[in-house]
């Protein structure tokens, strides 16, 4: 017999037996293995079997074919491995007694399987998923092939190559490319070896060699990218799982593959995954050209996390510091949660600034910083005295710490110490830190209950004032500027303000009777504040051990100096607080079914255990004997307002053109409001808040025991006031395309004033109104304008106004401007006529860049705005503002403005833009200031050329660097005017 057919569902079971190794017997036998039985089994939808001299030569299987087969190595189980594929070849080879043995399997056609270690393997621990277009495996060499499309997959490794060749007797995996013809006669090679894991970017190489039990493999000729770099190395390879070796390595951020237009290389590397990448000697390669070297370097490598690491500085020179280096620093990142910077400054004619700041953060927690500053400047701009004779010395900390707790709670810190009060003035480096003469500190923790619309918050807080001792204290030199002398007996100055603590409840607005029936328009709400105040302060009082120096003027008269007469006493502090408690109702309702109205009344009542009383006052009404008194004192006050508004429409069919109709709808509203006066009977009431002293010639005058209090003094003005308001909107519906459109806002005018009844002059508010036109859907036209109802006339020269209304010759009242403003803008954009290929469609909310703040000038000059080209392939853009005011108060001396910016962008191909900004007085014909900026994209570098012409700004930047974050410091500079200022 030559051929056994079995035409279809065939499946062959093959029995096998071999040793076991089993674990170690606790029992005290030696025996280390068991002897077991195993079946290999076979199966497809056809199989063939062939006979060659009565001897088993060989099987095929065929559609669906599956083989399952128990590998053994000196009759020890290894492992299970189970193949399928289109069609399943097994070859045998028969002994003198007709024992057949299998030799190969191959598999043609979708070849996958999988390797299934004994789990008392010592080697390989994980299965081993493999695949390919053919697979063949020689059982007594104990070899695994895969060709075209090969992959295996083992843990978090991942392998693809055209031809991979697996020894198992010495767990190694051999990748090449394969080799192919197909195309024309030339063989080239395809399918270089990938190596992928988890976490790593892919490496690719000519070949590839990995041990599956020790995890150390070879890549010959391998490149791989790393974050935005690329790394090459004629070889490389790895001792430990995360170290890496590479001999005759290369780096660089540059994509252009195999010539890279710069690049750094190196005679050996290594590369600690996820840590640092150690190189010895390093070359800066510039277009294939070596430009210079050093012994060795350290680099991060992490992956994109965050890492430790230097922060390059920045040189230059001013008149004012010298020479200096900024910003030498170093980042340290202690783990997830803490990021730490230290910064060194040295200027050589100020002296050192060191600088520590401190991160926090936790997701869904808190977050914070922790801040440290030293200063040590010299005297006299010799850097030799810094350590011998410095002029100043000082520290500051700020911490700052925000927090999100469970339940709608928050809990928030911000607090700021200094070393002295002459920290920021004298220790600033830049401008807007001497400026700034407060230290605050606060704390504050809030609690809300969404649902029931409440809110609690505590605080504590302190801000101290750090001039007060300058302002205080008389000094010789520079701080002798800032003194103060007292001109009254009682002025004070504040050196701390502390609120320790403030309390605060909050019951949002809510019905008062709930639900949807009767009363539920109707509105309540409170609020209550306790507030505990703390005050440290100087006070000047009458210098008593004073003599007046006595003079005689040109006529002999005798005159007194009293410059010095007041002093400043020494510190003091004081103790204040208050409650505060507020309740209003609100409702709405309408009337007439067609006007809206809405009452509210408001009251006020507030506590203080420390006010003010007197028994005596000047002709003036000043107290003569004011003096503190300890108690408590309760205010009681209120007002009420009721507003009213409604709306009218009117409908204009108006056919012109594409205009269908117009729409406009005005909106009139009014509103009175009414606050009393506490210092008279309320409905019959005397609420007795005032409390009436009297002169040397009887004269009475009221005193308030509340003002200078935390609450403040009572009102004793009256206040009834009418608010009148007027909105219209104009809207179109026009046809467009065949189709209606509308167009919401076509026009908006907008009118406003008030009367004050209690007013004792000028009653009527002037008339303040505004007007937004929207032409074409895309040019806006903005008008304000405010009117006066009152006549003006001269008084030596000055035009003053008089209470009296400005009527016409009709007898209405006639306003006159007085103020006028007017803006609008304009875009225009061309298409380009070449280039179009080259440009790629870009981000279309770039923002217009006609303004540019000069204090901004930097951070938008260079590569935020120009390294955007200019959307829907655009050869320009152009933005054009314009804005007048006129001051008509003085019809002879008007004073105008009319200002215009302009903003032009110029895209000539996909690689150079150019930006110009240009400001213009209108009235003046003058260009008051103007911007160039130039940028060329170089592929992996960037060029970015800044100019001001002239002006206070004047100066130009020259840049040249390399695109990548990574390599941000490797660049050529050039600076002059007010780029070379420290700040830039």
């Amino acid at each position: 017999m030559k051929l056994l057919t079995i035409p279809d569902k065939a499946h062959i079971i093959y029995p096998s037996s071999g040793k076991v190794k089993s674990p170690a017997d606790t029992t005290g036998s030696n025996e280390e293995y068991t002897l077991e039985q195993f079946e290999d089994d076979m199966s497809g939808k056809r199989l063939e079997a062939f006979m060659v001299d009565g001897k088993l030569d060989s099987v095929r299987l065929e559609g669906m074919a599956t083989t399952l087969y128990h590998l053994f190595e000196d009759s020890v189980y290894q492992g299970k491995n189970i193949a399928s594929g289109d069609t399943i070849t097994l070859e045998f080879t028969s002994d003198s007694s007709g024992n057949a043995e299998l030799q190969t399997i191959k598999v043609v056609g979708g070849a996958r399987g999988e390797y299934h270690p004994d789990d008392a393997s010592d080697t390989i621990s994980d299965p081993i998923v493999y695949r390919a277009d053919t697979l063949d495996y020689l059982i007594p060499e104990e070899l695994t092939t895969l060709r075209k499309g090969a992959r295996i997959d083992y843990q978090d490794l991942q392998l693809e190559s055209g031809f991979v060749a697996v020894l198992w007797d010495e767990n190694l995996m051999h990748a090449l490319p394969s080799l192919t013809t197909e195309k024309d006669s030339i063989p080239r090679h395809e399918n270089f070896p990938v190596l992928k894991q988890k976490g790593r970017d892919p490496m690719t190489g000519k070949s590839i060699t990995y041990n599956l039990s020790t995890g150390r493999g070879r890549v010959k000729h391998g490149k791989t990218q790393l974050d935005d770099g690329y790394y090459r190395g004629s070889e490389i390879r790895n001792r430990e799982e995360d170290t890496y070796y590479v001999s005759q390595s290369a780096y660089t951020t540059c994509d252009l593959d195999p010539s890279p237009h710069f690049h750094f290389q190196s005679q050996k590397m290594k590369m600690i995954s996820q840590d640092k990448i150690f190189v010895k000697p390093i070359v800066l390669y510039l277009g294939g050209v070596p430009l210079f070297g050093l012994p060795f370097g350290v680099f991060p490598d992490q992956g994109g996390r965050r890492h430790s690491g230097w922060i390059m500085p920045s040189y230059g020179q001013n008149a004012s510091q010298g020479r200096y280096l900024k910003k030498l620093g170093y980042f340290w990142a202690v783990n997830e949660f803490v990021n730490s910077q230290f910064f060194f400054d040295f200027y050589d004619e100020r002296g050192i600034l060191f600088q520590s700041r401190n991160s926090y953060f936790v997701r869904y927690g808190f977050n914070g910083s922790f801040n440290f500053r030293y200063n040590r400047f010299i005297a006299d701009k010799e850097i030799t005295d810094l350590f011998d004779r410095p002029s100043s010395v000082g520290w500051s900390v700020n911490w700052n710490h925000r927090q999100k707790m469970r339940h709608n709670q928050s809990f928030n810190v911000n607090g700021s110490y200094y070393s002295d009060n002459t920290f920021n003035r004298k220790l600033g480096v830049d401008r807007s830190t001497r400026l700034n003469q407060s230290a605050i500190s606060k704390a504050n923790y809030s609690k809300r209950w969404p649902k029931l619309g409440l809110s609690l918050s505590a605080s504590v807080s302190e801000n101290r004032n750090l001039m007060a001792e300058a302002k205080t204290h008389k000094t010789e030199g520079f701080d002798a500027i800032y003194y103060e002398a007292p001109v009254r007996e009682g002025q004070r100055i504040n050196e701390t303000n502390a609120v320790l603590p403030s309390l605060s409840f909050r019951k949002g607005q809510s019905q008062l009777f709930g639900g949807s029936g009767k009363g539920s328009s109707i509105y309540w709400s409170y609020n209550s504040a306790l507030k505990n105040k703390q005050t440290g302060f100087y006070e000047s009082a009458y210098d008593t051990t004073y003599v007046d120096s006595v003079g005689e003027d040109s006529l002999g008269n005798t005159i007194f100096d009293t410059t010095d007469s007041f002093i400043w006493q020494d510190l003091d502090h004081d103790q204040d607080n208050s409650w505060i408690h507020n309740f209003s109702l609100s409702g709405s309702f309408r009337l007439f079914q067609h006007i809206a109205v809405q009452p509210r009344v408001s009251f006020r009542e507030e506590w203080i255990t420390r006010y003010y009383d007197a028994t005596a006052a000047d002709y003036a009404g000043n107290a003569l004997d004011k003096q503190e008194v300890d108690g408590f004192l309760a205010r009681h006050t209120g007002s009420l307002s009721l507003s009213a508004n409604t709306k009218l429409y009117g409908l204009f069919p108006v056919q012109i053109g594409p205009l269908l109709s117009l729409r406009h709808t005005m909106t009139p509203s009014i509103g009175f409001s009414y606050t009393p006066d506490y210092s008279k009977p309320i409905l019959g009431y005397d609420p007795g808040y005032f409390k009436t002293i009297t002169d040397s010639i009887g004269g009475e005058h009221l005193f308030d025991p509340f003002s200078g209090t935390m609450i403040g003094a009572t009102s004793i003005r009256e206040a009834k006031k009418i608010n009148f308001s007027l909105k219209n909107v104009l809207q179109a519906k026009v046809l467009q395309g065949g189709e209606e459109k509308k167009i919401n806002n076509l026009l908006t005018w907008n009118m406003s004033s008030s009367y004050n009844f209690t007013a004792e002059q000028f009653k009527l508010a002037n008339l303040r109104s505004s007007i937004r036109a929207k032409l074409a859907g895309k040019l806006n036209l903005d008008f304000s304008m405010t009117h006066d109802f009152y006549n003006v006339q001269r008084e030596e020269g000055d035009l003053v106004r008089v209470d009296e209304l400005r009527i016409n010759q009709w007898g209405a009242p006639s306003p006159r401007l007085i103020n006028l403003s007017a803006s609008t803008g304009f875009r225009f954009s061309g298409k380009r006529w070449a280039y179009r290929e080259e440009i790629s469609e870009a981000d279309t909310t770039a923002s217009d860049t006609a303004d540019v703040d000069l204090s901004e000038a930097k951070e938008t000059s260079i590569g935020k705005i120009n390294k955007k080209p200019i959307s829907g392939g655009k050869l320009w853009n152009a933005t054009l503002s314009l804005r007048y005011s006129a001051n008509r108060f003085d019809p002879n001396d008007p004073q105008d403005t009319f200002w215009g910016n302009l903003g032009l962008r110029l895209q000539i191909t996909k690689f150079w833009r150019i930006r110009y900004s240009a400001r213009f007085d209108l009235l003046d014909r003058s260009l008051v200031s103007h911007d160039f900026n130039i940028y060329r994209d170089l592929h992996c570098w960037e060029l970015s050329f800044n100019w001001t012409p002239g002006g206070i700004g004047q100066g130009f930047y020259l840049k040249i660097s390399v695109k990548s974050p990574t390599l941000d410091d490797l660049k050529v500079e050039s600076k002059r005017g007010r780029w070379n200022l420290p700040y830039f």
